[in-house]
This record gives C-alpha cells, structure tokens and sequence, in this order.
C-alpha cells in the first residue's frame, strides 16, 4: 500500500483492510489449529520440555541436599510440607520419613485439578518432575558446601529459582501448589507466584514455632530470592507495549497477528523532523514473545522504530497462548 494518509486511502485501500479485518475469524480458528496440532505432534517440543523437565527437577533436588537441609530452611509448596513433617516426625517421634511416598501422595489432589484444568500433557510432564525430584532427594546424599547461613539462603533462593523456572519455561511444573498457581493463572491470566510465596511465608512460620525463629527468618530470604530469580526468568503472564513507527502499517500489524495472534491499532502519524506520513502501529505482547515478535517485524520492515514499554496492566480483552494440553 503507498504511504499515505489513512483520512486519504482510496476505496481500494479501504476494501483491502476490510478484507483482511473479514479473516480475522479465520485466523482465529487456524492458529488455534496450529496450536493443537503442534501440542499434540510436535515430538521436538515434548523432546525439549523432558530435557527441562530432568535438568530443573535434578536442580531443585541438588539444592534441597546442599543448601536447604544444610542450613535448616523450609522450602515451599508441598515440599516443604514434606520437609517439616520429617523433621516433626524425626525430632518428637525418633521416626525417619521417605521423601518421595509422602511427595508423591501430597501431590495427588493438586495433580487432579491440574489434569482437569489445563490438560493431560501438562499434567504428565510435571508429573515426572515430581518423581524425578521425589527419588533423587531420597538417592543424593546430604552435602555441606558453606555454614553461612546468609550464604546459603542467597544460593539456595537463586538455584530454587533457576529449577523452577527451567521447568515452567519447558512447559510444566514442580507440583504442588505449581499445580494450583498454574491452574488460577489459566483461569484467570495473572501470575500468581507472589500469592504462593505468602501461602509459602505462612509455612516458614510454622517451622520457626517449631524448629527455631532463625532458620525462619534465614527462609524468608530463601524464598524472597527464589521468587524474585523466578520472575525474572518465566515471563509468561508479563506484558511489554509496543509502538512501531513504520511505513508498512498494515503489513506490520497482520504479520504480528499471524505469529502471535495479538490485535493492534494503526494511529496516522508524521515524522517530526522529515515532515513525511508515518504510521505508528500500537499493540501488547507477552514478554515472552518479544525477541519473535521483534524479529517479525524487522523481517516486514526493516526500518521499522519500535518502542517498548513494561505494561504493569492491562485491563480488557489480551490473548495468551495455551499450554500444552
């Protein structure tokens, strides 16, 4: 389309975006399609997502062995559920618990409501990471790599965090409340790791009534570290705007709704300095999907000039894309 004023296209112009706004329904439908069919064939996915499904998990596991039991923290979720009944179970009772039966059971219930909610191959992936974490905190040994508390509140936090989040990013979870988080955030499209860290601070309480206020209060800086380093690194429910100036507007807002499926409005502009049309294209992406996005439209336009700013919210209707199911 030549570059010219929007209030100036002819009817030709019009008819075109016309037409292209009649397929967006069509659109809908075969990216959605696409979705599915790649959720249920695409083998070098499901190769990719049991890799990080086996590294996070083995993570986690060599962190509960080398930090966690060292410095007496609590983990969260479920795990430290089963955590601070071994040690009840241990101090009042003399009685050594198994770490996987009791992990395994505990996830029952919350694996349920995640098969229900978000599906089968999310479900079957985590799954695994329950068992392979389950069985490789039995199989390693307790190891001490410092005795500085703070020490090992910081490392502890940051390879809690890298675990999980390398397991989010290939398309599962660690169980537990992972389960629950996961299946409010479907529902409802926010992140909510912050609300299982305070379900998880609760929980730290209760082991500092017990065990000590200290290592208590050494956990809090575990679990602060490990939410912050998982926010970082899993963006799913993170917002980027973005504002694209560019010649080709039309071009530009089609090829991000073909890769994304994300709607954008075309605002008519003028360069400042060269006096000539522009078009600045508007529209939010999940941080997740910036780099494609961004790679896209450089690919349609090479000299696009594209903006991007953190949304802190976003408030009506915005795609996120399915998980595997």
């Amino acid at each position: 389309m030549e570059d010219k004023k929007i209030e100036n296209w002819t009817p030709q112009d019009i008819s075109k975006v016309t037409d292209q706004t009649e397929t967006f329904k069509e659109e809908d439908e075969a990216y959605e399609k696409y979705i599915r069919e790649k959720n249920e064939s695409g083998i070098k996915t499901d190769l990719k997502t049991l890799v990080g499904v086996i590294i996070g998990s083995l993570i986690s596991a060599c962190n509960l062995k080398l930090f966690v039991n060292a410095g007496g923290l609590t983990p969260g979720g479920i795990t430290g559920v089963v955590v601070l009944m071994q040690r009840c179970f241990e101090k009042f009772l003399g009685i050594t618990l198994p770490f996987s039966p009791l992990s395994l059971a505990l996830n029952m219930v919350p694996a349920l409501i995640a098969f229900r909610i978000i599906g089968k191959k999310y479900t079957a992936f985590s799954f695994l990471s329950i068992v392979i974490f389950s069985f490789a905190t039995d199989l390693i040994p307790d190891m001490t790599v410092t005795n500085d508390p703070l020490l090992i509140s910081l490392f502890g936090g940051i390879l809690s965090g890298l675990g999980g989040a390398l397991v989010l990013n290939s398309g599962a979870s660690q169980g537990g409340t992972d389960f629950i988080a996961m299946s409010v955030s479907v529902k409802k499209g926010i992140n909510t790791f912050n609300y299982v860290m305070g379900f998880n601070i609760c929980l730290l309480l209760i082991s500092g009534v017990l065990f000590g206020m200290e290592p208590a209060l050494y956990t809090i800086i575990y679990q602060f570290v490990a939410t912050q380093v998982l926010n970082t690194f899993y963006k799913r429910y993170e917002k980027k705007t973005l504002f694209v100036v560019t010649n080709r507007p039309v071009e530009v807002s089609m090829e991000v709704r073909m890769t994304t499926n994300h709607t954008s409005t075309i605002l008519d502009g003028e360069g400042g300095y060269s006096g000539q049309n522009k078009y600045i294209v508007y529209m939010i992406v999940g941080a997740d999907e910036l780099n494609l996005v961004r790679k896209h439209i450089r690919a349609v336009d090479p000299n696009a000039f594209i903006n991007v700013i953190n949304s802190d919210m976003v408030t009506g209707k915005f795609y996120i894309r399915p998980i595997s199911r």
